[in-house]
């Protein structure tokens, strides 16, 4: 039986929350892409493209969650943790960049939305569904204290935002044609500004995410590693021939006790008696 708990979440009901996310976000990706291209409009563009993206961090969260308590090792987990934070993190830079793109191109072009049954019967149960899943992943993502999760989490919410932007933008087509191409715009500035940060910041302490060995090294660090800790080259230095017991060359060595000398004509036998 599948148990789910948000008073006491733990792997579990992020394990879980992320497959009902991928059902959604696959689901609203579609529907959202065929609307965007039939009305001309950039925030359902937004939408359909972030579900993209909210997708794919989904997925970067079911895998660093997969068998978590039970065979997969704390220390594996947590360099899960490590490369899906950097992941999500690439995704929203790419999302930012594409539609913030398509909503200038928008604006410039001055494209009003078209459409408008479709808008609202895609935008309007998308704002609550979204808000509540990423209302439910940022509550799970501070009890694990998973940053990916709360990555994933702003994606979601990310997409209640558009969705809202596309319902106001089509009850003010007429007169503010430009609103919702203005609400992408805002929300890809700040998926840009995160996504910016997440990797610089992980820049800094040492995880090379532009390199390989971070996505494929046990130890998820970048560059190349010293396998050999010791710093000496020569595992097993020769002993010094002449070692010197007094540190300090100032100071002169402490003699050594000497055994008395005898006569070579005197021995203890020869010795006269008065």
């Amino acid at each position: 039986m599948v148990s789910f708990s948000l008073s006491n979440p733990g792997a579990n009901e992020a394990y879980l929350i992320s497959w009902v996310s991928l059902a959604l976000t696959g689901i609203a990706f579609v529907i959202g892409l065929a609307v965007a291209t039939s009305s001309n409009s950039s925030a359902t563009l937004g939408f359909a493209l972030e579900n993209a993206v909210d997708g794919i961090s989904s997925a970067l969260v079911l895998w660093r969650f997969w068998g978590g308590g039970h065979s997969i090792p704390v220390a594996e987990l947590e360099l899960r943790e490590k490369r899906a934070s950097v992941g999500i993190a690439i995704a929203f830079v790419v999302l930012a960049v594409t539609v913030g793109g398509t909503a200038s191109a928008h604006i410039s072009e001055h494209s009003v939305p078209g459409n408008v049954a479709a808008l609202l019967g895609v935008s309007a149960p998308s704002v609550v569904i979204f808000a509540v899943l990423g209302a439910v992943k940022l509550h799970l993502g501070f009890a694990t204290k998973s940053p990916s999760l709360k990555k994933d989490a702003a994606c979601s919410l990310c997409g209640a935002l558009l969705s809202l932007g596309v319902c106001i933008g089509t009850a003010v087509a007429h007169d503010a044609w430009w609103f919702d191409a203005v609400v992408a715009l805002l929300v890809s500035g700040a998926l840009l500004l995160h996504g910016v940060y997440t990797l610089v910041k992980n820049a800094q302490i040492g995880n090379h995410w532009w390199a390989v060995a971070f996505w494929t090294g046990k130890g998820g660090k970048g560059g190349t590693s010293n396998p050999n800790p010791n710093p000496n080259p020569n595992p097993n230095p020769s002993p010094d021939p002449n070692p010197n017991p007094n540190p300090n060359p100032n100071q002169a060595s402490p003699a050594r006790p000497h055994a008395p000398l005898a006569s070579p004509g005197w021995a203890p036998s020869q010795a006269r008696t008065s």
